[in-house]
């Protein structure tokens, strides 16, 4: 029995990028693409997984990454040693939620976090002694695991149903960060850097979109819109990280794991991955 083109097409996809991974260090690649690729190879981890394997062995890697990404976070953030039960009850969210992505129940992925984790994590915050700071300790806590965990749970959720369509998405984000880094380097005015932001990734984004058609699914009109919908949405998740990252004090020059360098390399995912994932269900009605 002949395998699936597709299926040959992801698990070299993967292959290379591993060797990639193993071998940046050495090839001279510029310091913020070799942060990036342990994280784009994590992806395509849990798409190779549930592609060849299931789709379970897929969402729990990404589980996994949504976990090293809050927890960085709250290393980060300036919170109470007495928040530790909401940082707790915000870690337990993450099982809670990627079972119902598991299990295919769309109606309590849906409301897990903005509704149950949402109600939840407040009241644990407050079983605490001491009354100042409460407000702030359950803005920082509910807004990581909104960003880090079910923004990214949309990704998973979409692997479940088409990996196709999620490592369209994931391409045409890297695309975007690519074409980022590569302005950088050459331009800092922030208006020319915004419009470039928005417009210089299009042209790959739609060859993307019409490229992986075959394997994808999504007419190309749609795909063409989807294109040109993620460099905004990259650019809008880019700004807000950013200015979250000067708050809590990450300096650029000084990503390492644990101090930034997870978020860094997440934060073009967290607009694209919900947007993307509702955009398609809505307008393909197929899952």
């Amino acid at each position: 029995m002949l395998a699936d083109p597709s299926d040959i097409a992801l698990a070299a996809a993967f292959a290379a990028l591993t060797l990639f991974a193993l071998v940046r260090n050495r090839v001279g690649v510029p310091v913020p693409v070799a942060i990036y690729v342990p994280y784009l190879w994590a992806f395509f981890l849990v798409f190779t997984l549930s592609e060849l394997v299931a789709p379970a062995a897929g969402i729990w890697v990404l589980a996994v990454l949504s976990f090293l990404a809050l927890r960085e976070y709250f290393t980060l953030a300036d919170l109470r040693i007495q928040d530790r039960w909401g940082m707790l009850a915000a870690y337990l969210a993450i099982p809670f939620m990627f079972w119902f992505i598991q299990i295919d129940w769309y109606g309590m992925f849906i409301v897990s976090i903005p509704v149950y984790a949402f109600l939840v994590v407040p009241f644990v915050v407050t079983l605490g002694r001491e009354v100042e700071g409460t407000v702030l300790s359950i803005g920082l806590i509910d807004l990581g695991l909104f960003l880090l965990v079910y923004c990214i749970g949309h990704i998973g959720y979409l692997a479940f149903y088409a990996t196709w369509m999620a490592v369209l998405l994931v391409l045409m984000v890297t695309a975007c960060d690519l074409s980022s880094y590569v302005f950088r380097a050459r331009d800092r005015a922030p208006l020319r850097s915004a419009a470039y932001q928005l417009l210089a990734p299009a042209p790959v984004t739609v060859a993307l979109g019409l490229a992986l058609m075959p394997w994808t699914g999504i007419p190309w009109h749609h795909s063409v819109v989807l294109a040109l919908l993620i460099p905004a949405l990259v650019a809008m998740g880019c700004q807000t990280i950013d200015r979250i990252e000067a708050d809590l004090g990450i300096r650029r020059d000084r990503l390492v794991p644990g101090r930034g360098q997870v978020l860094n390399s997440l934060k073009s995912f967290l607009y694209a991955a919900p947007v993307a994932f509702h955009y398609l269900r809505y307008v393909l009605e197929a899952f």
